[in-house]
């Protein structure tokens, strides 16, 4: 099962693309946690909007 769980805000949508596909800090962030955390969940939302 999941062993935790973050939850992200951004002020937009390509604020968000950006941290998950380009920004620096969250590729090492990743990289890691992925040797820490088993299995990890995130939930981001923009706007209220869950993605």
């Amino acid at each position: 099962g999941i062993t935790h769980a973050f939850v992200e805000e951004f002020k937009s949508v390509e604020d968000r693309d950006y941290y998950v596909n380009n920004d620096p800090a969250h590729s090492k962030f990743k990289e890691t946690l992925g040797q820490v955390f088993e299995k990890a969940q995130v939930i981001g939302f923009t706007d209220r909007t869950f993605t």
